[in-house]
């Protein structure tokens, strides 16, 4: 199975996976309570996560992360937010409207995420990707209007508002994980722990009792949500991000509220209204768009030597790479980046002297470093559409020193009188 299967079936699990979610929050929060709901999902999600992260690892990505004390508590602050805050948000506002409304109106946190690409990743962003954001957000809103368009019912509006801070939350979260990297073993760990003393110390605020009496149905909805929303989960959602990008994983998943609904139907008996199905196909639209132009994620620079070139992030082609050297130069807020050159008699020291400088690895597609697996460099041949006679110049580094080192690079090479059809944008 080559990296990009691996990622598609993370991903269809992911989607199935989310589909539930909303389901079991109210089955279980209805019989509960959102705090002692959350309380025992936590739990079993600590447990889940210290389980895989022994298998993955024996713990050391735990051990790695808990003595870079910069690192933990980032990783503590994306745990309150994405876990402990967008849980509870998301809870209460589930249990305020119902399953289908709760997916439909959490998912359209995606045209945020389309919105602050370009300032937080600085990742160019297609005009057709904003009107396809648009149009899934008029899905959002046709939920939100109750079908009407003109009234929202001032009973439902704040379970509507705790839906969105949900996904917001989300959103913030989402850029984070594609700017930073880190072991997901380890993290998801860390995130657990975090929520879990985070609603531990909500209860006692609260006086809420965590004395409950267990029916099979809500033991059946804490159990999913624990080990498969709160530990297996973001696992899985982290891999598919890096994989991806934050826009493509986002506009994928607002097709759960379609598998939401129709699991909905049959589990709760909640009913389908027509203008679920209508807001449903506007974002379903509002994917098929996205994943049009949304496949190659392309860096803004300000760089003027970098003017004729298209920068292509291709860091999500390397999250499944085990090589120390590979995984050293991607981690925190380093990234991997390719241009596309016209001709592949590039002599290896030509630019690795030149990235060795600004403290970043280099190579080509066509001669790759011993690390990169024969399945990344097609992967990345694939996102940048190359034929036989391009070569893709790839950089793994810090984004300043990337560019920096492409620059000088291209300068450098330009100076020494090489042709300037060899270069192509």
């Amino acid at each position: 199975m080559n990296v990009s299967r691996k990622a598609m079936f993370a991903l269809a699990f992911v989607v199935l996976e989310l589909s539930f979610w909303s389901i079991f929050l109210q089955i279980a929060g209805s019989k509960m309570g959102v705090i002692p709901e959350l309380f025992y999902g936590f739990l079993v999600a600590l447990v889940v996560s210290i389980a895989i992260s022994l298998v993955a690892d024996r713990g050391a990505s735990v051990v790695s992360i808990a003595k870079n004390h910069r690192l933990l508590l980032m990783i503590i602050a994306i745990g309150l937010v994405n876990n402990a805050l967008t849980q509870l948000f998301l809870a209460a506002g589930t249990l305020g409207t119902n399953p289908s409304i709760s997916a439909i109106v959490y998912r359209g946190y995606v045209i945020i995420v389309a919105l602050l690409l370009p300032f937080m990743l600085k990742q160019k962003v297609k005009s057709m990707q904003l009107l396809a954001s648009v149009i899934g957000f008029v899905g959002v809103y046709v939920v939100i209007s109750g079908g009407t368009l003109v009234n929202i019912s001032m009973a439902t509006a704040p379970a509507m508002a705790l839906l969105i801070f949900a996904g917001l939350c989300t959103t913030s979260v989402q850029l984070f994980f594609n700017k930073y990297n880190f072991n997901a073993a380890g993290g998801v760990v860390i995130f657990n722990l975090a929520s879990l003393v985070f609603i531990s110390l909500l209860a006692a605020a609260t006086q809420t009792s965590l004395g409950i009496a267990f029916t099979p149905s809500s033991a059946v909805a804490v159990l999913f949500l624990g080990a498969f929303g709160y530990a297996l989960g973001p696992f899985m959602v982290y891999y598919v991000i890096r994989a991806f990008g934050p826009l493509l994983f986002g506009n994928a998943v607002v097709t759960v509220p379609f598998f939401t609904i129709l699991f909905a139907a049959l589990l709760t008996a909640t009913p389908i209204e027509p203008y679920y199905l209508v807001a449903a196909l506007l974002i379903g639209a509002g994917v098929i768009i996205q994943r049009s132009y949304a496949s190659r994620q392309e860096r803004i620079t300000k760089n003027k030597a970098l003017d004729r070139f298209t920068i292509f992030d291709v860091t999500g082609v390397f999250i499944s790479n085990k090589s120390p050297t590979i995984m050293k130069g991607i981690a925190g807020e380093n990234r991997a980046f390719a241009i596309r050159l016209s001709g592949g008699g590039l002599e290896e020291k030509t630019h690795a002297d030149v990235f060795n400088k600004y403290g970043c690895i280099s190579f080509t597609n066509k001669r790759p470093h011993a690390s990169a697996t024969s399945d990344e460099i097609r992967s990345i041949n694939e996102a940048m559409k190359l034929n036989d006679e391009e070569t893709a110049l790839i950089g793994i580094g810090h984004p300043d020193g990337l560019e920096s080192a492409f620059a000088e690079f291209i300068s450098t090479s330009g100076s020494r009188g090489e042709d300037e059809r060899l270069w192509r944008q």
